[in-house]
């Protein structure tokens, strides 16, 4: 099962997790080896239309890029690709109707939806065509482990979605592999390396 380490982008400043402790690119370079996917969440992309496209290319420069900026147009979109992305996610409540078949037009690699376990369960949030597309789950922290139908909605997104799910740490039930999961984003500060 993939592990992809999770850093995040708040006020320009990049961290180590969703909720992390602020991280140097190099202390960032020296954890993930090179050449690696490298989630990238960036909140001034998705809570203020603001991306850190700089930031971005810095990063490509070591790692694959799977960015959530909150692009809201094939415009933004293509900013994103443009400055290293290969990996992209959209949000749903950044962009509802967004432009699936001009996305692909842009890119041939990967496009995912960033929901919540109750997003999923709302029409609107998810695409109606899982060709090329698929899914990263934000659960509010031991949602799934506890909420026994949040687990069973996860296994049926699996079986129609290249599926990721976001755990903050590398700690996870043994019984993940049975909910069709591709992978697990956690956040870089649990990947080895130096602190």
């Amino acid at each position: 099962m993939d592990r992809i380490p999770l850093v995040s982008i708040h006020n320009g400043v990049l961290l180590d997790g969703l909720e992390g402790n602020e991280l140097s690119i190099d202390k960032l370079f020296a954890r993930v080896d090179k050449d690696s996917m490298l989630y990238v969440l960036d909140r001034d992309g998705i809570e203020r239309n603001r991306p850190n496209l700089d930031l971005y290319q810095q990063l490509t420069e070591h790692c694959v890029l799977w960015v959530d900026g909150g692009p809201r147009s094939l415009d933004d979109v293509m900013d994103i690709i443009m400055s290293g992305a290969t990996n992209l996610t959209l949000r749903p409540d950044r962009w509802p109707d967004a432009d699936i078949e001009g996305i692909f037009e842009l890119t041939d690699d990967e496009v995912y939806y960033a929901v919540t376990p109750e997003q999923t369960t709302q029409s609107p949030y998810l695409p109606k065509s899982t060709t090329g597309v698929g899914v990263i789950v934000f659960p509010d922290e031991h949602q799934i482990e506890h909420d026994f139908t949040a687990a069973s909605y996860l296994k049926e997104l699996g079986m129609k979605y290249k599926l990721y799910l976001y755990v903050g740490d590398v700690k996870s039930p043994s019984d993940w592999w049975e909910q069709g999961l591709t992978g697990l984003v956690v956040d870089a500060r649990t990947i080895g390396g130096p602190k």
